[in-house]
């Protein structure tokens, strides 16, 4: 298990070669060590003043992935006159320690950053690129996923948004999110885990993804959730880590639309995750779905993914007049 949660553990996008091109690549929307961060921006055929814009956040369990391969099931919203971007983060790997300074330039909260930086760089240049600004939206699989959950949620946290990139004085709020399969509270996967079914070990041991991407991984989670009250190094500063990488724990009655799909027998991050998100969503009182598919593992399949596109038009839709054609699904 512990192999499965390294090699694989939100791995999303379903390693397909991308069948279109971006309309505009390889965008620096900022810089680190001097190295940039790009994106990638799909613009829609037909002409418009302004379009919403979805952005999408890979996923590779915070070690892997890039900006290629957007999600396909995100394609469709281009004949919609929706606009889509997929950008590029900083993974704790060895690699983008190399690139950005050290590999605590890269342990979390650096990918929240950069999620951040983006945002505000696609806003603050919505001009430029015919988008919304008022209409912006986050789509995340698995490790994105809870990157996108965790950028809609914590909207003025400074610990969260960092400093990255050159548009400090713009929003880098969303209007709503699709979160697809991905963690919610980093302590209690394993807690999770052995609800759905599975031997929590593997997601409780040192050197997880999900405990490398805090900077504990020598920990583990398991010890961390052990030791929240000892006030001993390293756990404060681990606990601290945690919590703060715990969407559940930024949501509030202020946080835009969520649409939260996830798979009974995902072995990679259990479903309890995403419950765990959406009753603290609804307790707050934010509008929210939560899908469940029977089977997919870790994935959805079409019929969750077109809910998710008809959550996104409906609600672009109520921001103002409609711009969409009848019929979409």
């Amino acid at each position: 298990m512990r192999a499965l949660l390294l090699g694989l553990l939100l791995l999303t996008t379903w390693s397909i070669a991308m069948a279109q091109a971006p309309s505009v690549a390889n965008v620096a929307y900022a810089q680190v060590n001097g190295q940039p961060l790009r994106l990638d921006l799909y613009l829609p055929s037909a002409p418009a003043s302004v379009r919403p814009l979805v952005i999408f956040v890979h996923g590779g369990g915070w070690t892997s992935g890039n900006k290629d391969v957007i999600q396909p099931a995100m394609l469709p919203l281009l004949s919609q006159g929706i606009a889509l971007a997929s950008i590029n983060y900083r993974l704790v790997n060895a690699q983008d320690a190399s690139l950005y300074g050290g590999m605590s330039a890269v342990i979390f909260p650096a990918a929240a950053h950069d999620v951040k930086a983006a945002i505000r760089f696609l806003r603050a240049n919505a001009a430029t690129y015919g988008l919304d600004p008022q209409r912006f939206a986050l789509w995340g699989s698995s490790a994105g996923a809870h990157l996108t959950s965790l950028a809609a949620l914590s909207n003025g946290n400074a610990a969260l948004e960092g400093s990255v990139g050159n548009n400090l004085g713009t929003a880098s709020a969303v209007q709503l999110a699709i979160v697809a399969f991905g963690p919610s509270d980093l302590l209690r996967m394993g807690v999770d885990a052995t609800l759905a079914g599975f031997n929590a070990s593997g997601w409780d041991a040192p050197n997880t993804a999900h405990s490398a991407f805090i900077g504990c991984g020598a920990q583990g989670m398991g010890a961390i959730l052990s030791n929240l009250s000892n006030p001993m190094a390293p756990w404060p500063q681990c606990v601290a880590q945690a919590n703060l990488a715990n969407p559940v724990l930024q949501v509030d009655a202020a946080d835009p639309p969520i649409w939260i799909g996830h798979a009974n027998n995902d072995p990679v991050v259990p479903w309890p995750q995403s419950q765990r998100l959406f009753d603290a969503l609804q307790s707050a009182g934010v509008d929210s779905i939560f899908v469940r598919a029977p089977t997919g593992g870790h994935q959805l399949q079409e019929a969750e993914y077109a809910q998710a596109r008809s959550f996104i038009l409906q609600r672009f839709a109520s921001v103002e007049p409609p711009l969409f054609r009848d019929g979409f699904e």
